[in-house]
């Protein structure tokens, strides 16, 4: 008996083109159109199970649903394969989609192609490993708890920031180990808030200038500009000639649901590719700018549960197939932000939104330099650019009318004409492959890029191909750090290989001596260090250098703003790109085993802080969890060191004023107080110290390895530490006052078994803030005693501050700190030998 054969698959435009024409299709019906066409496309038992419950949440949808559907249009030629509006088939699809996630995969195309369902890639499980060379870890320390290395965080250059940090395609820490491990992350709230204020101090500029950003060339502006005539014309005859066909000329009204708006805007946008396709599809350097295929969704490599309205991707040209996408942060171009309602208020609720959302790209893309958005709040569109320390708002296109929707159309034409680096991207990393990994959470989208590192002491260039990210640039404004773990491209398999990339765009003074930016620094510290028989570890230099756009440009603000006129005089803070190359790798003090190790690698880690003062004159000051990695040397890694990382914020201190400047140095919670509160004084290696004590504290509350760690929202005190900086700062000053507060509202919630490092943290903090001369953190002229914890006499307080005091006595007080933190590394070694 012959096998039994599948039937043939059955194209789903056919299906769709069936089921609209009984009607409008409701979002219920989309389900059951869903629900329909997927055993036809794969007629399998599982299949068969998906569609009953597609059918049984489309009846249980009905009633709710049915009131808000769009009406039904086109997009496409007469002679396109799939005759309905995208927003409609997109509902059509999503349920399907959500329901068989990984077991088959949906695709839209352009014209000419039609939507289909087809099987997936299968997912790889953790145990096969993220990448090939999986087995090639680097050996850690005996006494390192190695099974937690493997199940939890693998991070090995400062904090994690999100999934992705994860090597090897493993769980992300708990929300235990975030408390410990990631203090510096900001909350939801805490985003939104900066992104409101950011909403209200954008800079507003006329489109022309925003188009001239995209900077083409004198033969593409001729291009653009008559593709842009042709294309405005053909969509203002379709506009007077009331065609049923398109149904986006009818823009919906402010009473309209804003997902209504998701499908016209979406129409809008293939109505434009389509036609850039059919008269570009041979020019080269064009591409396509396409809607995601879901509307109101979740990216799946969100890390919150924030729904973006519409967002946008590049699809190249000559692709075959270019299928509408899922649209993840990680393929992103731009995100859409959608209000229905035109007032102030939902104005700056939409770009304060937007800026929100936004960072995500930046989190999930390694090789974006600026981001392009945006908004729409009824019929009116403004396009955003976010660079690191501002945001430009373009003038309003009003869609209603023709000269609005041609400047839409101008601004589309122009995206697709213009190079990847004029929207934001970096050509120095190039992705290189995207593999879809499985973790314990669900599918993570890792992708693995080729990074071009400029050395300016040799004017060569070397590749190397990344291995993981350990930290992403999260916030929206900013230097945009980034930390990635690579091998070079001709020895990935070499595990010895391994360097640090460090990635990030750092303030520029034009009078700034080359020696003091931090590549500077560190070939300073290798020159002063390199022929010295040392106690401790540094980070080593292997290239350093400005990053080149193509080879030959200067990657600066300039870059990227030199097509905008007069954009000096905006007062834009300058920005350099700089990528730096070190060595060792070292690992997060996550995989520590107790607090003996603990304590052994903050003592070598401030022996190397004291050689960089003494020796280099450089002050670090951003002692931090972040900053103390765990090493291990020795033929089987089992010797311990502390390694001190990241001259980001560091200064040269010989001969040059080292008061507070513009920018803070430092993070949040471990800051001292001088740094909180930017006071006009000399920092001195003594707040390198308090932020040492911070850290102590800090690690000792929410404890040093998983098993001990405390609950985040546990109500302990030094959750205050992490708010604003003025609130930061209050609290310290209260907190390290006298030892009796230190006592009751620090000390008393160390974790019980931490009897050496709460012995530690009482040393600190009497030599910092006990010293003779100079006791205390606060004074009368600027806290109020009413205000103390609890009410306390304390006493007479001081006419000056005690930190300005203090700093009359630092050498005496660095002496004593440094040999306390000697004998707290002899009493853990001892303990570790017994």
């Amino acid at each position: 008996m012959p096998p039994k054969k599948n039937p043939p698959t059955t194209r789903l435009s056919t299906i769709v083109e069936d089921y609209a024409a009984q009607g409008p299709i409701t979002r219920s019906r989309a389900k059951q159109l869903a629900a329909a066409a997927i055993p036809q496309s794969d007629p399998t038992e599982e299949n068969r199970g998906i569609t009953a419950r597609l059918k049984s949440s489309a009846r249980k949808a009905d009633a709710a649903d049915a009131a808000a559907t769009p009406p039904r249009s086109s997009l496409a030629d007469a002679g396109s394969a799939f005759p309905i509006n995208p927003a409609e088939a997109q509902l059509a699809v999503q349920m399907g989609q959500v329901a068989i996630d990984n077991v088959t995969q949906h695709s839209k195309s352009l014209e000419g192609l039609h939507y289909e369902i087809a099987p997936s890639t299968p997912i790889k499980s953790s145990a096969q490993g993220v990448l090939g060379h999986a087995q090639n870890r680097t050996p850690l320390p005996n006494r390192v708890n190695r099974q937690k290395l493997q199940t939890k965080s693998a991070s090995t250059y400062g904090n994690s920031k999100s999934s992705r940090s994860f090597q090897y395609g493993q769980s992300p820490t708990s929300g235990r180990d975030n408390a410990w491990s990631n203090p510096e992350q900001e909350s939801i709230a805490i985003v939104r808030k900066k992104s409101n204020r950011i909403a209200q101090s954008s800079l507003d500029i006329s489109l022309d200038q925003m188009l001239a950003m995209t900077n083409p060339t004198r033969s593409t502006k001729k291009q653009i500009t008559k593709t842009v005539d042709e294309i405005a014309s053909e969509m203002e005859d379709i506009f007077s000639s009331d065609s049923d066909r398109y149904k986006f000329t009818e823009w919906p009204g402010t009473d309209s649901l804003e997902r209504v708006i998701y499908g016209y805007f979406s129409g809008f946008v293939l109505f434009v590719a389509e036609r850039v396709k059919k008269r570009h599809l041979n020019t080269s350097g064009w591409q396509l700018v396409l809607p995601s295929r879901l509307t109101d969704y979740k990216p799946s490599d969100s890390n919150t549960t924030e729904r973006l309205d519409v967002s946008l991707f590049l699809e190249d040209m000559h692709k075959e197939a270019a299928a509408l996408k899922e649209s993840d942060y990680a393929d992103m171009f731009a995100i859409v932000e959608v209000k229905r309602r035109d007032s102030p208020a939902e104005i700056n609720n939409a770009l304060s939104q937007l800026f929100c959302y936004s960072q995500n790209i930046y989190i999930n893309q390694l090789n974006r330099r600026f981001l392009w958005g945006l908004t729409i709040w009824g019929s009116h569109v403004r396009a955003e650019v976010m660079v690191h320390d501002k945001v430009l708002v373009s003038s309003t296109m009003d869609i209603r009318k023709a000269e609005g929707r041609k400047q839409l159309v101008s601004l589309l034409v122009h995206w697709s004409a213009c190079s990847t680096e004029r929207l934001g991207y970096d050509p120095s990393m190039r992705r290189r492959e995207l593999t879809r990994v499985a973790d314990f959470h669900g599918a993570i989208d890792k992708s693995i890029y080729d990074i071009d590192c400029y050395d300016d002491a040799t004017g060569k260039t070397r590749t190397y191909t990344t291995i993981r990210t350990i930290l992403e640039a999260s916030c929206l404004f900013g230097r945009h750090t980034r930390t990635i773990i690579a091998r070079p491209e001709d020895a990935i398999g070499d595990s010895s290989q391994e360097v640090v990339i460090k990635d990030a765009w750092a303030h520029y003074n034009a009078n700034e001596d080359y020696m003091r930016n931090e590549i500077g620094l560190l070939r300073t510290v290798h020159e002063t260090l390199k022929d010295r028989q040392l106690d401790f570890i540094y980070p080593k230099l292997e290239v350093g250098g400005t990053v080149k756009l193509n080879g030959a440009t200067d990657d600066t603000t300039a870059a990227i703003l030199n097509t905008l006129d007069k954009w000096e005089t905006l007062k834009i803070p300058f920005r350099v790109h700089r990528r730096i190359v070190t060595t060792p790798v070292g690992h997060s003090m996550k995989v520590l085993a107790d607090e003996n190790e603990l304590v052994i690698v903050l003592a070598e880690a401030m022996r190397c802080h004291q050689a960089l003062v003494n020796d280099c004159g450089i002050l670090h000051r951003d002692i931090s969890l972040g900053n103390i990695l765990v090493v291990g040397t020795g033929p089987n890694h089992d010797e311990l060191h502390g390694l001190l990382i990241d001259l980001d914020s560091a200064i040269r201190t010989d001969g040059v004023e080292r008061t507070a400047g513009a920018e803070r140095s430092g993070t949040l919670p471990y800051m001292s107080i001088a740094n909180l509160e930017n006071l006009d004084m000399d920092r001195t290696a003594l707040d390198d110290w308090e932020s040492l004590l911070y850290v102590v504290c800090w690690v000792a509350t929410y404890g040093v390895v998983s098993e001990d760690r405390r609950d985040p929202n546990d109500n302990v005190a030094i959750k205050l530490w992490n708010g604003d900086e003025a609130t930061a700062a209050e609290a310290k000053r209260e907190h390290m006052h006298i030892s009796d507060y230190f006592e009751r509202k620090i000390i008393k919630h160390f974790l019980p078994q931490y009897r050496l490092l709460k012995s530690l943290a009482k040393g600190l903090h009497k030599r910092l803030f006990l010293h003779p001369g100079c006791e205390g953190a606060l004074f009368d002229s600027t806290i109020d005693e009413d205000t103390l914890l609890d009410s306390e006499d304390t006493g007479s307080l001081p006419k000056t501050d005690p930190l300005l005091e203090r700093s009359k006595h630092a050498d005496a007080i660095v002496s004593n700190l440094v040999a306390l933190m000697g004998k707290a590394e002899r009493v853990a070694r001892e303990t570790l030998a017994n």
